[in-house]
């Protein structure tokens, strides 16, 4: 198993859907880059980081960070190795003792953010799901097999309305795969 470093970019808010973000995560090289889909809250919190803010340091993330670190001498990564419905799949993986805890990868990415624990991915995972990475472009395209299904029928919708029924062939055969048998066009 080949594994690819990747470090936080930015959060963004999704203009079409105010309850969720996108965090971008980018290969060190700068070449390829992940999207993560994050709640409302998980933006608000990563903004927080962003910002700098004074309080951060008394915030709980990095208190039981503190609190770890403090009682266990042990090293950490964090690893996504799967996407399965929508959803990365990620550890809070522990090599010297060879365990690993599943987290949200949003929850993992704010991990990162507070600890300095690095952020791994299967470099097939990555080359799959990631992107060219461009610094400064305003749009970033995100694979649709990330999206919740409430985003895709979303879409779906917008697509039909718009008359654009590639996309719309595409949004139906993702909820499809994803066992949502009611999708007609």
């Amino acid at each position: 198993m080949s594994l690819v470093r990747l470090v936080f970019k930015q959060v963004a808010e999704i203009t079409s859907a105010k309850e969720v973000g996108l965090i971008i995560l980018v290969d060190e090289d700068g070449s390829r880059q992940l999207s993560i889909i994050a709640d409302k809250a998980m933006v608000f919190q990563l903004g927080l980081r962003q910002s700098k803010v004074e309080i951060r340091e008394k915030l709980l993330p990095e208190v039981l960070w503190q609190v770890i670190t403090r009682n266990l001498d042990m090293r950490y990564q964090i690893v996504i190795n799967d996407l399965v419905d929508g959803q990365y799949k990620t550890l809070l993986y522990m090599p010297d003792i060879l365990q690993a805890i599943p987290i949200r990868a949003s929850d993992a990415v704010l991990l990162s953010l507070v600890s300095d624990i690095p952020i791994l991915i299967e470099e097939k995972l990555l080359m799959r799901q990631g992107v060219p990475y461009k610094e400064g472009e305003l749009g970033v395209p995100v694979p649709v097999n990330i999206l919740s299904k409430e985003m895709i029928k979303k879409a779906l919708d917008k697509a039909l309305e718009e008359e654009d029924y590639e996309k719309a062939s595409e949004l139906r055969d993702e909820l499809k795969r994803r066992g949502d048998k009611g999708v007609a066009l």
